[in-house]
């Protein structure tokens, strides 16, 4: 029995997304529309790596066209870009290594206050309230 070979990167990623790629199928075997998804997901990152040295070489302002000073663009880029990358993410739906899904902020505050409401609800049948 021989095991499944590990997809091999595509040729466009640079360092982020070669390091993202690496580190994902070091872990977790994906199924072919899986991979697909981690790939535009490792585009993303090397894209928000990019928009970052922008900002990072050029300001977070520029010259608009009649001299104005405005938000850089990159920035705008950047959060879209950042978005983009939270929904692939979810989609993928990676578990982290205990087992369970990686949760997003909003899920894990979600969980942390359903376990509170149990909690509180459990005290109270336990106190005969």
């Amino acid at each position: 029995m021989t095991t499944p070979r590990k997809p091999t990167p595509p040729k466009d990623l640079a360092t982020r997304g070669r390091a993202f790629w690496s580190q994902t199928l070091d872990v977790f075997d994906l199924s072919e529309v899986e991979v697909q998804l981690l790939m535009e997901c490792c585009r993303l990152l090397d894209e928000c790596e990019s928009l970052r040295e922008a900002v990072d070489r050029e300001g977070t302002t520029v010259l608009g066209s009649t001299g104005q000073v405005r938000v850089h663009p990159a920035l705008g880029e950047l959060r879209q870009h950042r978005l983009a990358l939270g929904r692939l993410l979810a989609q993928l739906d990676l578990p982290d290594l205990d087992g369970g899904a990686l949760k997003t902020p909003t899920q894990a505050r979600g969980s942390k206050a359903a376990q509170a409401r149990w909690a509180a609800h459990s005290a109270r049948r336990s106190s005969g309230g």
